[in-house]
C-alpha cells in the first residue's frame, strides 16, 4: 500500500509497537492475523492523513510490462486507489475472505465486494490498454 521503503520501515514499526501496547486486549473474536492487519491498515490510514495522500502512490516503474512481455501485478495494483487498493492486497493477494476484509477494514461487506469488483475491473482495463512487449527469440 506505500512504496517508500523508509515509510514503511515506520509503519511497521509503528505497527509493532501498537500490537504490542494492545496485546492485553485482544478478544480472540477474530484471528489474530486479521486483527494486526487491521492495526496495520489503521496505522497506514493515518499516515496517508498526515501526509496528506489523496492520488495513487507513484513509483519509478515505467510501465508494468517486463522485457518479456509479463506483467507485474503489484506494480499495477499500486495504481488503484487507496481503497481499492486495500481490498485487493486483502482479497486477492493474501487470499482474505470477503468477511475478513470487511472486518480489517471495519467497512460493509457489500463495500469490500464493490471495491474488489471495481478494482478488477481497473486492472482488467490496464492489462487491456498496456501493449505487451515480445523479445525475439534468435
Amino acid at each position: 500500500m506505500v512504496s517508500e521503503s523508509a515509510l514503511v520501515d515506520d509503519i511497521v514499526q509503528e505497527t509493532f509497537i501498537r500490537v504490542w501496547r494492545y496485546l492485553p486486549t485482544f478478544r480472540g473474536e477474530g484471528s489474530f492475523e486479521g486483527w494486526i492487519i487491521r492495526i496495520c491498515h489503521n496505522v497506514i490510514r493515518t499516515t496517508m492523513k498526515r501526509r496528506k495522500f489523496t492520488e495513487p502512490i507513484e513509483t519509478d516503474i515505467e510501465s508494468p510490462v517486463d522485457e518479456y512481455g509479463s506483467f507485474d501485478m503489484l506494480d499495477l495494483v499500486s495504481t488503484l486507489s487507496p481503497d481499492h487498493r486495500a481490498v485487493t492486497v486483502l482479497c486477492l493477494v493474501l487470499g482474505h475472505s470477503y468477511e475478513d476484509a470487511a472486518h480489517i477494514l471495519e467497512i460493509p461487506i457489500g463495500t469490500v465486494r464493490s471495491r474488489v469488483s471495481r478494482a478488477r475491473a481497473a486492472l482488467q482495463e490496464k492489462l487491456a490498454a498496456e501493449p505487451t512487449r515480445r523479445t525475439d527469440a534468435g
